[in-house]
């Protein structure tokens, strides 16, 4: 029919265009080669309500049949978008453009592009598809782990200056956990803390917002800033929560108490709390308050049966052993020392300090330790980078336990 129709007499230049427009479409569905050429004929024809379609199909198919490259493409859709405005054409050639980047890796310009049309002609079909496209990217982004590609602080400003993209709900929430589990793994604190308190402050209520909270109070801590730790729990306390969370909450409210110097407000909290992560924070208490005996006891029971397992000790482990040690030498328990030898002297050899150990298991006095091995022992440094290693590993552990 529409063959018939260009042999008419008299046709204007126009419609004769228009029909060959459907003709080229008709080809292009049935992978007819002769419609390109036709696009590509009607994309110079100077009459721009036609030539805009034309050449964005022509531009499709070009790179679809590998004649241009990907970023020649996008330089063509980019300039048509500003060339044809207004209709479904412009928002058909947006959603190009920004798929198109989207494959190049070019994750800002791809929602700067789609974004940029979100609201245009929300009546036309087009638009619909095209705010899909966009809510789509974010969530390929940030829930499906795309961003991951990207540096952590790249991908936090990205998310940052498009958060009005972030779903409500569940899927909303992951998104955040996912950017907090990266930054943390690189020890971008201050970054993590902004996201969840924005979480905190605006999004969330009940129960998730009292989790969130957690999360961000074990991030101040981290970041060695106990008073807001403090003032994160105390600023969400509810009612009803499920007795794990409320246990969750003790326990950081105790390391916050701890890193305030409160010592006895600290152990009060977590009074009836008979966990690990307990025992750890009264074995770090007794320590800073050089109650030797008790410190030597709870760094004996947090290492458990640890000596029945052959195989160099791990950097927290060994720390622990070292400051059993150093605590029953303090308190001149030498039956303590002896079944510490027993037990692990064998392990010596292979650890990282070997000669702080068997200074330490010999009973000796602490002094006879190097300066810089001493210092090892008694600064918090190292018993504090080993919970902030413990405390990374949570956050993974969270973030791949919820996108499960």
């Amino acid at each position: 029919l529409i063959n018939q129709a260009l042999k008419l007499p008299n046709i204007p230049v126009e419609d004769q265009l228009e029909l060959r427009l459907t003709l080229a479409k008709a080809f292009e569905a049935k992978n007819d080669s002769r419609a390109l050429p036709m696009y590509q004929a009607i994309a110079r024809s100077g009459i721009d309500r036609l030539a805009a379609p034309a050449t964005l199909r022509a531009i499709q198919l070009r790179l679809a049949k590998n004649q241009i490259s990907a970023d020649i493409a996008a330089k063509g859709l980019d300039a048509l978008r500003f060339r044809w405005r207004g209709d479904g054409v412009e928002l058909d050639t947006i959603r190009a453009l920004g798929q198109l980047q989207i494959k190049q890796g070019r994750y800002r310009e791809a929602l700067e592009v789609l974004h940029s049309a979100s609201n245009v002609q929300s009546d036309l079909p087009q638009a619909v598809a095209l705010r899909s496209d966009l809510n789509g990217v974010f969530r390929t982004l940030f829930l499906d782990g795309l961003a991951d590609g990207m540096q952590p602080i790249q991908a936090v400003g990205l998310f940052y200056d498009f958060q009005s993209l972030t779903p409500i709900g569940a899927d909303g929430d992951q998104m955040v956990r996912n950017l907090v589990r990266r930054l943390v793994d690189v020890d971008l604190l201050d970054e993590a803390a902004k996201l969840l308190k924005y979480q905190v402050d605006n999004r969330l209520n009940g129960v998730p917002k009292a989790q969130v909270a957690t999360d961000l109070a074990w991030i101040y801590l981290m970041d060695r800033q106990p008073e807001s730790a403090l003032d994160t729990i105390n600023a969400t306390r509810t009612t009803i929560l499920p007795p794990a969370l409320n246990a969750e909450r003790r326990l950081a409210t105790a390391r916050a108490l701890m890193g305030l110097g409160r010592y006895d407000a600290a152990l009060e909290v977590i009074e009836s709390d008979k966990s690990r992560d307990a025992e750890d924070v009264r074995a770090e208490i007794a320590w800073k308050q050089h109650t030797w005996p008790q410190a030597g006891v709870l760094y004996e029971r947090a290492l458990a049966d640890r000596w029945k397992t052959p195989g160099i000790l791990s950097p927290a482990d060994e720390s622990k052993l070292l400051r059993s040690a150093v605590a029953f030498s303090l308190a001149d328990d030498d039956a303590a020392l002896g079944r510490l030898r027993q037990r692990y002297g064998g392990f010596v050899d292979g650890a990282r300090n070997p000669d702080g150990l068997r200074v330490a298991l010999a009973g000796a006095d602490p002094a006879a330790l190097s300066s810089s091995d001493f210092s090892k022992v008694t600064a918090d440094n190292e018993a504090f980078n080993g919970w902030v290693a413990k405390m990374k590993e949570r956050f993974r552990a969270q973030a791949s336990k919820k996108s499960a």
